[in-house]
């Protein structure tokens, strides 16, 4: 979690920079060089934001388990810590790994641009489809298991007092 959440900032910061440049001027290098530099930072930003969600599902889950069902053998081992880490990253990469198709370099007569043609990469329903099914995902389902692992914390607790 550390990692993503040192990567957003800086892969956001890029990102954010290159879209306040393309306004005012056009991309600056082509060819596949560009074509990484024009893809790479917000798929990486975005990258680590999910990496982030699912790293505190995680930890939920394993605050959950030391505080709730204390003698109960472990829901994520030390064994498997790491298969979970790395499985994060994978589960991220597959997600948003419809950014490499989307973020195109464009000529245009002025110069060349970097852009999102989402619906023109990918049609209006699948884009629509595939941003709901990451939001459901990644944004809705672990805010409910946030809610509901925590208050089950929250009351395991107080009446334990």
């Amino acid at each position: 979690m550390a990692l993503s959440d040192l990567l957003y900032p800086i892969f956001l910061f890029l990102s954010r920079l290159t879209l306040l440049h393309l306004a005012f001027d056009g991309w600056l290098i082509g060819g596949p060089l560009g074509q990484a530099l024009c893809k790479l930072p917000s798929f990486l930003a975005d990258a680590s934001t999910l990496v982030s969600f699912q790293s505190l599902i995680l930890i939920t889950v394993d605050r959950f388990q030391a505080t709730v069902v204390q003698l109960r053998s472990p829901l994520i081992s030390r064994k498997f810590c790491r298969f979970f880490i790395l499985a994060t990253w994978i589960v991220t990469m597959a997600v948003r790994s419809p950014y490499f198709v989307a973020f195109q370099l464009v000529e245009y007569p002025r110069g060349i641009k970097c852009k999102k043609p989402w619906p023109e990469a990918f049609g209006e329903t699948t884009c629509s489809n595939y941003l709901l099914a990451v939001a459901i995902m990644f944004l809705y389902i672990p805010f409910v298991l946030f809610l509901l692992l925590y208050s089950i914390i929250l009351f395991t607790h107080h009446r334990g007092t």
